[in-house]
């Protein structure tokens, strides 16, 4: 017998607070992930830009911004070279990272399912409790190969799907011949790829999600894992959407009121006038900030943990 989507909200949720230190674990990974970004846009690419000349003072000069900017473009197309593939080596190393500890994570709650029974009980959750560090990293180790190439896989569709109306307005914007009859399509085929980008977004989401359950519970390759996940979502696909949008609401919800509560403080502390507010607001700024990151790490924690309830529901 199937669990309703509030069933499978309440069991998931008892096996995420079963399971702090995954959270834990996630704002770690946060963290890291930011510093990666920063120390890589600090060592690497800011000192080759500046460098090479690029300069938003020259290009403001020019007579011509367009063309000043295709000539450095010309000019230096080895070093665009030398930066797009040093930009995707970053974003495959935090793809990596991230795979990797959604693979641990997975595990984790797989054997949490597995070891707990089906039986509900909205006290006791000790008996959801499976983290062990070694288990952690063998399902990270055993796993993130697969989840790197879902997330590849599962991206590349989507992202076709959603060149399919930038295309389209492109070839509308060439063959018409009017000035204004191009921005009509511009701005059509813009609205048109914002409205397609939501629903495709969520879709993809939930696929590779499902996906990622899929592969470590059952240990099926990432196509195997791909092509299961999208039978079983289409299937039983007012479940799947109703607890992914119902966990993406509340994550929404709780984020936005965090950052609402924070905001006067913001503000105060940028106020010149009174530089005591900002050494009186500083802790409480970064309280939120903290508090902002876990809502994010229990959202995404969540999220998994309520699709590997989902996958291994008998």
């Amino acid at each position: 017998m199937r669990n309703t989507v509030t069933d499978v909200l309440r069991r998931s949720f008892d096996i995420t607070l079963a399971n702090w230190p995954l959270i834990l674990i996630r704002i770690a990974e946060a963290v890291v992930l930011t510093m990666i970004c920063i120390v890589s846009g600090i060592v690497a690419i800011v000192p080759l830009l500046v460098s090479a000349g690029f300069s938003k003072d020259d290009i403001s000069r020019t007579a011509n911004p367009a063309e000043a900017v295709a000539a450095l473009l010309v000019g230096h197309w080895m070093l665009l070279a030398y930066l797009i593939l040093f930009v995707t080596f970053v974003a495959g190393l935090i793809m990596a990272l991230h795979s990797f500890v959604q693979g641990g994570s997975a595990q984790i709650y797989v054997d949490a399912e597995r070891g707990s029974g089906r039986a509900s009980s909205p006290v006791d959750r000790s008996r959801f409790a499976a983290f062990r560090m070694d288990r952690w990293m063998l399902g990270g180790r055993k796993s993130w190969r697969s989840i790197f190439w879902i997330y590849n896989l599962g991206g590349s569709v989507g992202a076709l799907i959603i060149l399919i109306p930038l295309l389209l307005t492109i070839a509308a914007m060439v063959l018409l011949g009017d000035a204004q009859g191009k921005i009509i399509a511009g701005c059509a085929g813009l609205l048109l790829a914002l409205l397609v980008l939501l629903p495709v977004g969520i879709i993809v989401s939930m696929w590779c999600e499902k996906a990622i359950a899929v592969t470590v519970a059952r240990a099926a390759s990432p196509r195997d894992s791909l092509r299961a996940a999208w039978a079983e979502m289409k299937a039983d696909f007012g479940r799947h959407f109703a607890v992914a949008i119902l966990i993406t609401i509340a994550g929404f919800v709780l984020f936005g009121a965090m950052s609402a509560l924070s905001f006067p403080m913001a503000m105060g502390s940028r106020n010149s006038n009174l530089p005591m507010l900002s050494l009186m607001f500083a802790p409480v700024q970064i309280a939120m900030t903290l508090i902002q990151g876990a809502v994010s790490a229990v959202s995404s924690a969540l999220m998994l943990a309520a699709f590997v309830d989902l996958t291994e529901e008998r």
